[in-house]
C-alpha cells in the first residue's frame, strides 16, 4: 500500500501481521513479523476495533465523529492519518 492514496472511499482491512490486546488503560498492537508493539490512543483503539471487518474510511470517520463528538471533517483527517501510519507499518491495507 506504500504510496497508495487513502481517502474517504478507501476500504481498509487489518493485515495478518498484527495481534492486539486490551490493557486497563490502552490498546496495544503487536506486529508479530517485526516484533514491534504499537500503543493506540482512544480514537486509534476505536478505529482498530471497528476494523474487525473491512470498512470504508468514510464510514469510520462518521462513527468516530459521533463517538468522540468531533467535527466529521476532523474525524476524516484523523482516520486517514491513522490509516496511513498503520499501512506504513503494514498493519492495515486497502482492498
Amino acid at each position: 500500500m506504500a504510496g497508495e492514496e487513502i481517502d474517504a472511499q478507501t476500504t481498509l482491512r487489518r493485515t495478518e501481521r498484527a495481534v492486539h490486546g486490551d490493557l486497563p488503560e490502552e490498546t496495544v498492537l503487536l506486529d508479530v513479523d517485526a516484533g514491534v508493539a504499537v500503543r493506540l490512543n482512544s480514537s486509534g483503539a476505536w478505529i482498530w476495533d471497528q476494523l474487525d471487518q473491512p470498512r470504508l474510511v468514510a464510514e469510520l470517520a462518521r462513527g468516530l465523529a459521533q463517538r468522540f463528538e468531533i467535527d466529521e471533517t476532523r474525524a476524516l483527517g484523523d482516520v486517514v492519518a491513522f490509516a496511513r501510519e498503520m499501512s506504513r507499518r503494514h498493519l492495515l491495507t486497502a482492498i
